[in-house]
């Protein structure tokens, strides 16, 4: 059981009916927010990771001792797709030494190093389950006084390889583009409650529902923001769930109870 409060939830996304791929309109102000300093080594996925993180949310003047956790599947494998065939045609060895930055998790050092943030660093993918497990990171390094804020990142943005990849498996989910970005900081306004225990229905659904509502995206960026949007319309008292279902019977389950109406919530600038 952990105990927190909601300071700001944001979703930048395809809508339901466009075309699998990058986001054919990334925020107008992308570059101005982020930059380009670096370019080099950052795909769709890390430039949209670091814009959410210094958008929706009150950016830090000095170092702070926040957490950073992000949840992917594919993360910035665009980036390392692209070192390769670069490698290839011209020759170069793949080496770390040539290639600054190439490992999957390097999104979440731009973030860290782009706020300031000293606390935590932390990049997971558990699948399907990846927003339960997410949220749980992000909650106990809370409780255990590793940070006083974590910011979640949660989502991903399919390359042309990762979108290759995701249809191999028959999730029969839409691969929509997107990422959620929610600041959790220390406090009493929700109870989180998690329950990791084996799957025993003979023929689960695979993906998140929240409650009995089902999500048609493989993609965690969406359920993660329809749920933390609803919790915050609770009423004393009320819970809601996320229940998260992937393939061996693995499950997480994620039930949020309401329990004072803390005024942590503070947004960002956005758009």
């Amino acid at each position: 059981m952990f105990e927190f409060s909601l300071r700001q939830v944001a979703l930048c996304g395809q809508q339901p009916g466009e075309e699998p791929g990058e986001l054919a309109a990334p925020p107008s102000d992308l570059t101005a927010v982020i930059g380009t300093i670096g370019d080099q080594f950052r795909d769709s996925f890390t430039r949209l990771c670091l814009y959410l993180a210094r958008t929706y949310d009150d950016a830090p003047q000095t170092r702070t001792d926040d957490t950073v956790v992000i949840g992917t599947e594919y993360g910035n494998t665009a980036a390392l797709a692209r070192l390769q065939r670069r490698a290839e045609t011209d020759g170069k060895m793949l080496s770390a030494k040539h290639f600054p930055n190439a490992t999957s998790s390097s999104a979440s050092a731009f973030v860290n190093l782009g706020i300031g943030a000293t606390g935590r660093n932390l990049t997971l993918n558990a699948g399907l389950l990846t927003p339960v497990i997410a949220i749980w990171q992000a909650l106990l390094a809370l409780a255990v006084d590793r940070s006083s804020t974590s910011k979640v990142l949660i989502g991903d943005v399919y390359s042309p390889e990762a979108l290759l990849d995701a249809r191999r498996e028959p999730y029969d989910l839409r691969c929509r583009s997107g990422l959620t970005h929610a600041t959790f900081v220390k406090g009493s306004e929700f109870r989180a409650d998690f329950d990791f225990a084996s799957d025993h229905d003979e023929s689960p659904v695979l993906g998140g529902q929240i409650g009995s509502s089902r999500s048609s995206d493989r993609n965690s960026a969406f359920v993660t923001a329809e749920f933390l949007e609803l919790i915050q319309t609770l009423d004393i008292g009320q819970q809601a769930v996320l229940t998260c279902r992937g393939p061996l019977a693995r499950r997480g389950a994620l039930t949020v109870t309401r329990q004072s109406t803390d005024t942590a919530r503070n947004g960002g600038r956005g758009e």
